[in-house]
């Protein structure tokens, strides 16, 4: 009899700590933070790096693989090793090599799906009725021709995943998301702003933010926008394609 154990706690951050640091700074004690400002409030707070949009387990997923509880995350941490060397290159060269810049898109898409905002409208989605047509959207492009995405109610992966309790589903159904964006992703031109001298990008805990426009069979159409400060010197922008008429 195999025997299945739950992984130790682990605190998961939305806002990945290399990220951060990038808006952060360090104390007199040698301790990462930053200077974070509710919405609403007058005046700012200090949050260390290593707590701050952090949580216990919060990407994991409901396996008896160990290797699948932990894949998200895992996930999370091999795109955060490349985060400062895009940045470094960026700073050097004023631009992106090809490769850089398609691993550059990789983490913009995993913010947004570790984002609270998109966990929220994706758990009500699943919650709608709505459900069953939203999971077709982001996961028919696994099925192998037009036949097929006809009858994917019928294949395995889909039923499993639309027999999932909700809060059970939502970091499956994430990953899955993320694919489907990526496809959009890696079709968009972006463009790089410098900041001007003395007035650097801020961030937020929501660090791309996301101007979206929906389509059939489509959760982030082509005309859909968004803005990710990388540092304080860069942003990232995807504008909207202007249509001539």
């Amino acid at each position: 009899m195999a025997i299945v154990t739950r992984p130790f706690n682990q605190d998961q951050h939305k806002v990945p700590q290399v990220y951060l640091k990038k808006f952060g700074y360090q104390d007199k004690n040698k301790q990462w933070k930053v200077s974070v400002i509710k919405r609403g409030d007058r005046f700012s707070g200090q949050k260390s790096i290593g707590s701050f949009t952090a949580q216990t387990n919060i990407f994991d997923i409901e396996s008896d693989n160990e290797r699948i509880q932990r894949m998200f995350e895992r996930l999370n941490g091999e795109l955060e090793n490349e985060y400062n060397n895009i940045i470094d290159e960026l700073e050097q060269q004023g631009a992106l090599s090809e490769k850089s810049f398609s691993i550059l898109l990789q983490p913009t898409g995993n913010l947004i799906v570790r984002s609270d905002d998109w966990r929220g409208q994706i758990k009500f989605l699943l919650e709608s009725d709505r459900k069953e047509n939203f999971l077709k959207i982001i996961t028919g492009h696994h099925c192998k021709n037009e036949e097929e995405f006809i009858r994917i109610h019928e294949l395995e992966f889909y039923r499993h995943l639309v027999g999932l309790p909700v809060q059970e589903a939502i970091n499956p159904i994430l990953l899955y998301f993320l694919d489907h964006l990526m496809l959009r992703l890696f079709q968009y031109e972006i463009i790089f702003l410098k900041a001007v001298e003395g007035k650097p990008w801020m961030t937020t805990s929501n660090p791309v933010v996301v101007k979206n426009r929906t389509a059939e069979r489509e959760i982030f159409a082509k005309e859909s926008e968004f803005y990710f400060p990388l540092s304080p010197e860069y942003l990232a922008w995807r504008k909207r394609p202007i249509f001539l008429h």
